[in-house]
């Protein structure tokens, strides 16, 4: 899966997530102080990730997350993995 397409599904899931307008989901729009999501949130957003992309974020991974950009590279890095 492409970059682009993997970014509109994330795009998609955090619009399920939080009341987040469009042009506020950029690459390096921070999850918390861009985008306002809560530790509540954030668990939504991930679970919906590993839900429709087939994996499970490690805590590490969790904990290193910042931006769209750094979900979509641990997406990528389990997609390329299997």
């Amino acid at each position: 899966m492409e970059r682009e397409k993997i970014f509109n599904e994330l795009k998609k899931i955090l619009k399920d997530t939080a009341p987040i307008v469009d042009e506020k989901i950029t690459m390096d729009a921070d999850l918390v102080n861009d985008l306002n999501l809560d530790s509540l949130d954030m668990v939504d957003m991930a679970l919906s990730v590993e839900q429709i992309f087939g994996f499970e974020f490690t805590d590490e991974q969790l904990r290193n997350i910042k931006t769209i950009r750094d979900v979509i590279a641990v997406i990528e890095s389990h997609m390329y993995t299997k």
